[in-house]
């Protein structure tokens, strides 16, 4: 409580960080992606109340333009990197957040942990090898599609189903990947499309996931490609535990790559670690696939 205290009141009188942004609100602001949903939404509330993201001031004196263009030629400039995409771009969004699932595990010893995974075919689903590793664990699991806050800004119905014991299952622990199959999917949705694609530095990409366990969320627009080669990508992006097996899409929602960790990452060829987030590249996986189990590839090209 005492660091708490110290933090908010070091960061209360540290004014702005950038034009009308002040650090204690940008600081509010960033940790609802830490936090439960009961606590987010007493953040937003806050944040009605009391504007700390509001200009410090409502007087300005930016009121002439000192460049060297008239104020004509500046009207319609972009400003940096061109971030302007077509609206169908959200509805790539919404349609491929249909197929991302919450995952909920329940171990013998009563332990519960929590994955993301989505649909590559209408009845298989990629995840993670550390969020399911054997094939015992497929039945004890729940699979809930559409957990997730709706258009009404309440919970949306939710379909939750299971997986048959004796069904295929493939799993890869370097690569840190598996597929299962699950039955009974009445849910509607199209498979996610998984492409081979070299990812070069700074190209954006966005997750959808089921961050810390919790509501379906998308981490978007500001999440930049780090690092890539044939079998890891490595991005500056928002997850949490509970992240682990979630699609990561180029700007076309196809999926390059599966998440599976995030923290201080070594770079590949490099003796360097960064802050990042990591996942096994889509390329890597079929690849695996086409020398393991190239019947079922076949099956999952045909399937999408």
């Amino acid at each position: 409580m005492l660091v708490a205290a110290s933090v908010i009141d070091f960061l209360a009188k540290s004014g702005q960080v950038a034009y009308g942004k002040e650090a204690l609100g940008v600081f509010v602001n960033y940790i609802q992606l830490f936090v439960d949903d009961e606590d987010a939404e007493f953040i937003q509330t806050l944040f009605q109340k009391y504007p700390l993201d509001g200009s410090a001031t409502t007087s300005s004196s930016l009121n002439k333009w000192l460049g060297s263009d008239s104020v004509a030629q500046t009207q319609e400039k972009i400003i940096g990197e061109d971030t302007l995409r077509h609206v169908s771009f959200l509805q790539q969004a919404v349609e491929a957040s249909k197929a991302v699932v919450h995952i909920k595990l329940k171990e013998s010893d009563g332990a519960v942990a929590f994955g993301t995974g989505f649909m590559v075919s209408p009845n298989h689903l990629m995840t993670n090898n550390h969020v399911i590793n054997r094939q015992d664990q497929v039945c004890s699991a729940e699979y809930t599609f559409n957990y997730q806050i709706g258009d009404n800004s309440l919970l949306a119905e939710t379909t939750t189903v299971s997986a048959p014991l004796d069904s295929f299952f493939y799993t890869n622990i370097d690569l840190d990947y598996t597929i299962l199959t699950l039955e009974n999917v009445p849910f509607e949705f199209f498979p996610l499309k998984l492409i081979k694609k070299n990812m070069t530095k700074n190209e954006r990409v966005s997750i959808i996931q089921h961050p810390g366990g919790h509501l379906k969320k998308i981490s978007i627009q500001n999440n930049f490609v780090a690092y890539a080669d044939s079998k890891v990508v490595q991005y500056t992006t928002s997850t949490l535990p509970g992240s682990s097996g979630s699609p990561v899409f180029d700007d076309k929602f196809n999926v390059i790559a599966i998440h599976h960790s995030g923290g201080l990452i070594l770079e590949p060829g490099t003796s360097y670690r960064y802050m990042r987030n990591a996942g096994t590249s889509i390329s890597a996986v079929l690849a695996d696939l086409a020398t393991n189990e190239p019947n079922f590839l076949t099956q999952l090209k045909q399937a999408i």
